[in-house]
């Protein structure tokens, strides 16, 4: 399994120094830098022995996928595509739970079939600069639609689009109190990611002491087949530099048979 870590560019010396394999990095950090800016960053990267995977992050502050355009959106999507191509990226998770959310007020079959549409058209969009779009089930705290793992599988099943997948966060999962059983409702290929923090409120990096919970997700996961990619996306309460190399310690039970 690739282990990789959530956190901005400028931390990937700090990443590739701990163990990681790749870095899941902010979109609204790259989206707008010129060619030579990204060919930089993907350089110094290798030189690292790291890569950017993928990017995330994706609709953030007064972004309003319900009041906008579809065209307008994809249009503004397509620029984090054409930096995550230059960079190296393969992926772009779409959690953005405030922005997602349907608006008070709103036709909840309206708001649910404007979003299908949209993640359709941007998804295909994606294709065309070999990334994967990935949607993010998020903890009830965080947004009023696409929660728990089954909606999220729900979704992209209905989108249908094959460069269209679902995540599994498990602290989201976790913080729901989802049953681990859900995983089983996973055809082969419709996970397309993995997000992993502690299972507690603090969403700090897994520890030691956190291994037997750790084994089962970890079971979970091979139980279907999945051995592919797993980001720690978490709080890093002791700083970045003082924590990467623990947390990537305490994803051995991810990396052993």
């Amino acid at each position: 399994m690739q282990i990789g870590v959530c956190c901005g560019e400028k931390d990937l010396s700090t990443a590739a120094r701990s163990g990681f394999s790749y870095l899941e990095i902010p979109a609204p950090g790259v989206r707008d830098l010129d060619g030579n800016a990204l060919a930089l960053i993907r350089e110094r990267a290798a030189g690292e022995g790291i890569r950017i995977g993928g990017l995330n992050c994706f609709f953030v502050g007064n972004i309003s996928i319900y009041g906008d355009t579809i065209e307008n959106l994809v249009a503004f999507s397509e620029k984090s595509f054409r930096a995550g191509e230059k960079l190296g990226a393969s992926f772009c998770v779409i959690g953005s739970g405030r922005n997602r959310s349907i608006p008070e007020g709103m036709d909840p079959a309206a708001a649910k079939d404007r979003f299908m549409r949209l993640i359709d058209a941007i998804g295909t969009r994606a294709s065309e600069y070999g990334i994967t779009v990935i949607i993010e089930p998020l903890r009830y705290a965080e947004t009023n639609y696409i929660n728990t793992l089954a909606e999220g599988i729900e979704f992209s099943r209905a989108v249908g689009n094959p460069n269209v997948g679902c995540l599994v966060d498990f602290y989201h999962f976790y913080m729901n109190k989802e049953d681990l059983s859900t995983i089983d409702i996973i055809r082969p290929g419709e996970l397309k990611h993995v997000h992993i923090a502690r299972p507690d409120e603090g969403r700090g990096y897994p520890l030691a002491e956190d291994e037997p919970v750790l084994r089962k997700w970890a079971a979970a996961l091979r139980s279907i087949g999945y051995d592919g990619r797993m980001t720690i996306e978490c709080s890093w309460h002791d700083g970045f530099e003082n924590g990467a190399a623990r947390a990537f310690s305490g994803m051995a039970p991810f990396l052993k048979n």
